[in-house]
């Protein structure tokens, strides 16, 4: 049985690398592109392996949804994306648990 990975980013480009990427893999990859969205999959009961969460998205960012995802699952792993070094907000997500970071652009 495939593991679902569930990657939440507001860059096109981003989801398609990794829509590629995972299925070559042999994953499931679900794609999207707000963390609004995230939350609403998660709350209708989408069952995720582990969560790619970027953490600047406009509206809701990857560290408000990171805190939401901890209400309905604290359990499904989740790994943080950034483009940006934002050293206080990498400290509050690894604080509030996330599993690791990884730093954009991708090689």
């Amino acid at each position: 049985m495939k593991k679902n990975i569930l990657v939440v980013d507001d860059d096109q480009t981003i989801i398609s690398m990794f829509e590629f990427i995972l299925t070559q893999a042999n994953y499931k990859p679900i794609t999207v592109n707000s963390g609004v969205i995230c939350l609403e999959k998660l709350k209708a009961g989408l069952s995720v392996d582990l969560i790619f969460l970027d953490l600047k998205m406009p509206v809701l960012s990857g560290l408000d949804t990171f805190r939401e995802i901890l209400k309905i699952n604290s359990k499904i792993p989740v790994i943080m994306m950034t483009g940006d070094s934002i050293d206080s907000l990498l400290k509050e997500a690894f604080e509030l648990g996330a599993y690791g970071i990884i730093y954009k652009p991708f090689d």
